[in-house]
C-alpha cells in the first residue's frame, strides 16, 4: 500500500479525534511534520497529514490545484484554505520548495534535492536542470547578514518540442505565402 493510501486510511479513522503524539501516521516524513508544528504551537490534524501525503504522490513539479485533485480522486475533503495554508506549512518546515516560475503560476516540489530549472515560456513545461559546478558554486557563495536556505535558478527559453513546432509552422506559413505570390502573378 502506497503512502498516500496508508494516510489516507490512517486519517478516516482519526478523523474524529485529535491526533496526538502516538497517533501520527507511520512515515519519517509525518513524523518531521508532526514535530514540526509541535516546535511551532500548531495543532496536528489528519487534514494536514493528507496534505502532505498528496504533496508526496506527486512527482517533479506541481501546484496546489494538483494536491487538491489528489485528495479530491481519493475522495477525501479537506478545504482549499487548510491545503493553502498547509502548502505554506510544509515550505515554512522545509519538506517542500516553492518555485515561483511566472507571475500566474507558483509550482512546488518536494525539497528532497538541490537542482535548477529549465522553463518553456511556449508551453509552460519545466526540466530538471542538474549541474554539480553551478550547485558547488552557490554552495560556496557567502553572503553578508544573509544566510540562504536553498537556492534555484530558472532559465527561461524554448523547449525543443515548441522549437519543432515553431519551425514546421513556419516552414508552413512560407509555403502558403509562396503559393499565395505566385497565384497572383498569374
Amino acid at each position: 500500500m502506497d503512502a498516500m493510501k496508508k494516510i489516507t486510511n490512517f486519517a478516516r479513522r482519526n478523523v474524529m479525534h485529535q491526533m496526538t503524539a502516538v497517533s501520527i501516521p507511520p512515515t519519517a516524513s509525518a513524523a518531521a511534520f508532526a514535530e514540526y508544528m509541535r516546535q511551532t504551537g500548531r495543532r496536528c490534524t489528519p487534514e494536514r497529514f493528507l496534505v502532505l501525503a498528496a504533496a508526496e504522490s506527486l512527482q517533479g513539479h506541481f501546484t496546489v490545484r494538483a494536491v487538491t485533485d489528489v485528495l479530491r480522486h481519493n475522495s477525501t475533503h479537506v478545504s482549499a484554505a487548510t491545503v493553502y495554508s498547509t502548502m505554506q506549512m510544509l515550505v515554512d518546515c522545509g519538506m517542500l520548495r516553492k518555485l515561483f516560475i511566472d507571475d500566474a503560476v507558483t509550482m512546488f516540489e518536494m525539497a528532497s534535492s538541490c537542482h535548477n530549472h529549465l522553463v518553456c515560456t511556449k508551453c509552460g513545461k519545466i526540466k530538471n536542470l542538474r549541474d554539480p559546478e553551478l550547485d558547488e558554486l552557490l554552495r560556496a557563495r557567502r553572503f553578508s547578514a544573509f544566510t540562504p536556505a536553498y537556492a534555484t535558478i530558472s532559465v527561461y527559453g524554448i523547449c525543443s518540442t515548441c522549437a519543432r513546432r515553431n519551425r514546421k509552422v513556419s516552414s508552413e506559413q512560407k509555403k502558403q505565402s509562396k503559393s499565395v505570390i505566385s497565384k497572383s502573378r498569374k
